[in-house]
């Protein structure tokens, strides 16, 4: 028999009948192992998309208090809030720095699922494996659980 091909790799090449594609040679660059260490790189890395999603730009340009208030009900005085409620495209600045922090523990939680499920092939210690596998599981269950609950206080009612 002839080999079977993903419906998707087909509709590629349909496209590539109609419109010509470019043909693209991607090379990874050379740089030393030693000008940048590979712990350094992850590291900044982490560091970006913890800012990148605790949403540095937006703190930047409208440049928003680092907490808000609200009267209190009962006594009529000011009391300090981190989330501000009912505005999904607004934040304070500790508001988004803690959802970065969220979102990174979920996102800590998908590495160390793939680094237990990577590692299952090679020599190493099942106790290591079976570690990061639940402590991923348990990151990403942390991750989801916070940043649920910081939208529901954000939209209440959610």
């Amino acid at each position: 028999g002839g080999t079977k091909m993903d419906p998707l790799a087909w509709e590629v090449r349909g496209v590539d009948r109609v419109v010509p594609l470019p043909h693209v040679d991607l090379t990874l660059p050379r740089v030393s192992r030693r000008l940048f260490p590979s712990w350094l790189v992850v590291s900044a890395l982490m560091l970006s998309y913890v800012l990148v999603l605790s949403g540095i730009v937006y703190d930047i340009i409208v440049e928003p208090p680092s907490m808000g208030q609200e009267y209190d009900s009962v006594t009529g005085r000011p009391r300090p809030v981190a989330i501000l409620k009912y505005r999904i495209n607004g934040q304070y600045i500790l508001e988004g720095l803690s959802a970065g922090l969220f979102f990174f523990i979920g996102g800590g939680g998908f590495l160390l699922v793939n680094y237990a499920l990577t590692s299952l092939g090679r020599r190493s210690s099942p106790v290591v494996t079976a570690l990061a596998a639940v402590g991923g599981l348990a990151a990403i269950l942390i991750g989801v659980l916070l940043s649920w609950s910081f939208l529901v206080q954000k939209v209440p009612g959610y």
